[in-house]
């Protein structure tokens, strides 16, 4: 597998850097395709998505939870996949949490939700779950963030992509990063906040992807006062392997 990093910010685009957003690609077909998903549609992340694949070829789509900075992007990419010469033969797969394309439906006005279905074929997350996307084998779980987020575990060949989406440290991210090849974890946070969490500190990425048995943590979604050889150090006192730090542009095999 190969993911491909379309942006990091939290909580709102920057300059160089949309909001959340990745791109995972299986092993090239005997043709030469490969299966293609997008993970979290965060501001921004649809531009760079079309550096990389026509949207004919997009197979799915992965939406961690519904706070904006994971998922507005969706809202440009319903008017690309409904009305662009490139637009898919039928609806795509849209694995998002419950109540999305409602979401989507009150900010596109009452003619959009007759023609949503006919864009996004929804799959709502509740609870854990699981779903096959070309060659990707797909599972999800809970994880705490205050409102319905969702871990993301994808397999193909014997290779294991684990992603946090946001999340503070809890044993269900544990679980669904076990044994990950690579492992992408937010660490939204700088210090750890008074009250109940909502987002990981590098050294809770780092003791996450350990609890885990990662062999490899990608460290995403960084609080802005944190640069990314501050958050690798911090890190890297918790996890033993080998660890990157997510930016635009960047792309990893897995």
């Amino acid at each position: 597998m190969l993911l491909t990093v379309l942006g990091t910010a939290t909580p709102y685009p920057r300059p160089d850097d949309p909001c959340s957003g990745y791109l995972l690609q299986g092993e090239p077909s005997a043709h030469g395709g490969r299966t293609t998903v997008w993970i979290d549609a965060g501001t921004g992340t649809f531009a760079g998505l079309q550096r990389h694949v026509d949207l004919d070829r997009l197979d799915g789509i992965v939406i961690s939870h519904r706070h904006a900075d994971h998922s507005a992007d969706l809202l440009v990419a319903y008017y690309a996949l409904r009305f662009s010469e490139h637009r898919p033969s039928g609806p795509i797969p849209l694995i998002a949490p419950e109540g999305m394309l409602e979401r989507l439906a009150a900010y596109l006005g009452p003619n959009s939700v007759d023609e949503l279905p006919r864009v996004f074929e929804h799959r709502p997350m509740s609870g854990f779950g699981d779903a096959r996307i070309g060659s990707l084998s797909l599972s999800w779980g809970p994880v705490q963030h205050g409102v319905p987020a969702f871990g993301l575990t994808v397999e193909e060949g014997g290779r294991r992509f684990a992603y946090s989406g946001d999340s503070a440290p809890c044993l269900s991210l544990e679980e669904i990063g076990e044994r990950a090849d690579l492992f992408l974890v937010e660490a939204g946070y700088d210090r750890e906040p008074d009250g109940v969490p909502a987002h990981h500190t590098p050294e809770d990425a780092g003791r996450t992807a350990t609890a885990a048995g990662a062999a490899r943590l990608v460290l995403t979604h960084r609080a802005e006062t944190v640069t990314g050889e501050q958050a690798r150090a911090r890190a890297s006192a918790h996890f033993d392997g080998p660890i990157d730090v997510a930016v635009p542009g960047l792309a990893l095999q897995v």
